[in-house]
């Protein structure tokens, strides 16, 4: 079984998965239910497609978290603090608060499929430059890489519809 990112083990399905760096899937709940509200942090390049917004001097954030239909849950998704190697090794990056968070509609639809895709570094890569090299203040193992992203793709897809919200999300993070 591959490793997954610690904090969407219980809802990342995957579909495509290389141990040296990359993995694709989609959300499900715990419930077993694929589609959720989305609320997200960032800046609006184009139509549908976030990126990071600076929040203060040299600072940046960008969040996406999921709140299923069924259950009610919230998951979260991504956050560049979190799961940016920018953000996280930079430390370039700041966790907003949830009251900052937009609810993401399409046109008159509010309820999306979420597919996701992670790059992150190879093993080797990551040993030689986060594990054995870590920023002042901070250590990491090797387990650590899978949920410290090189780069992130998350496409929604309308539930009632069917159109796709290709690269919502579509970030290098390092």
């Amino acid at each position: 079984m591959e490793n997954l990112p610690t904090h969407l083990e219980k809802i990342l399905r995957v579909i495509e998965y290389d141990d040296r760096g990359t993995m694709s899937g989609k959300i499900v709940c715990e419930c077993g239910c694929e589609t959720f509200g989305i609320k997200y942090f960032g800046e609006n390049y184009a139509p549908h497609c976030l990126g990071v917004q600076k929040v203060e001097e040299q600072k940046y954030a960008c969040v996406v978290k999921a709140d299923c239909r069924n259950c009610g849950k919230e998951w979260l998704i991504f956050d560049f603090a979190k799961h940016a190697y920018d953000g996280l090794i930079c430390e370039d990056g700041v966790t907003v608060p949830d009251e900052r968070l937009v609810t993401a509609v399409a046109g008159e639809e509010h309820d999306f499929r979420i597919e996701i895709s992670i790059e992150f570094d190879d093993e080797e890569q990551f040993t030689e430059e986060v594990v054995d090299n870590p920023p002042e203040g901070m250590s990491f193992a090797p387990d650590d890489r899978i949920n410290i992203w090189s780069w992130v793709v998350i496409d929604l897809k309308c539930v009632k519809s069917g159109k796709v919200l290709k690269d919502f999300v579509n970030i290098e993070l390092a």
